[in-house]
């Protein structure tokens, strides 16, 4: 059981770690709303990383790795990129210019951002039904008894993660100027509209 917890720890590390549209958008909400943001959308992630390694633990991926699912997820999560990164370029622009600052999202709000973004990332979905079975196999040998050792790994691994960068980014917030948070709105945008047109390229190039 500590060997399984152990793996479910290194893949909820694996999930939430990597830079990704994910990632980039935690690092923006920390950045100019401070923790509770970046934890929050980090939250949403954790719940579907850990529903994830659920799925896979109960031999469900194949239903999941159906070409035309993996597709209309994947032109789904790229148009919710999208859609993002249009947002955050807008708000930069309105506040070099204007001077407006960006509404604070609600709570619910970082945490379903969180839940949409990492339910329809391609990167996300890729890890889990694709590498993860690649590398790993079967992850437990008896569900029943594995299961909730190995999500408690991953929740704690993802979890970690997004604590402590969110606690980062925020803390780079605090002494940031107004400049370098319309800095970040900028790159943040121009990355999650880099990642959606990459999402859009493996979906077409999956369907030639």
């Amino acid at each position: 059981m500590v060997t399984l917890l152990w793996k479910g720890i290194l893949l909820g590390l694996g999930a939430a770690a990597p830079i990704g549209p994910v990632n980039v958008e935690i690092a923006r909400r920390a950045l100019r709303w401070g923790f509770a943001a970046g934890f929050l959308m980090g939250c949403g992630a954790v719940t579907v990383d850990v529903s994830y390694a659920a799925v896979l633990s109960l031999g469900a991926a194949p239903l999941v790795q159906r070409g035309r699912l993996l597709t209309v997820l994947g032109v789904l999560g790229a148009a919710l990129l999208a859609w993002l990164g249009m947002r955050c370029l807008q708000s930069a622009w309105r506040q070099r210019y204007g001077r407006v600052e960006e509404a604070a999202t609600g709570g619910r709000g970082h945490y379903l951002t969180g839940l949409a973004m990492t339910a329809l990332n391609p990167m996300t979905l890729v890890f889990w039904f694709v590498a993860v079975p690649g590398v790993a196999g079967q992850l437990t040998v008896d569900p029943a008894a594995g299961l909730p050792v190995l999500c408690g790994g991953v929740f704690l691994g993802a979890f970690g993660w997004v604590c402590f960068f969110s606690a980062l980014m925020s803390a780079a917030g605090r002494a940031a100027r107004h400049a370098a948070l319309v800095a970040a709105d900028v790159a943040g945008g121009l990355m999650l509209l880099g990642f959606s047109a990459a999402a859009i390229w493996r979906v077409a190039a999956a369907s030639l």
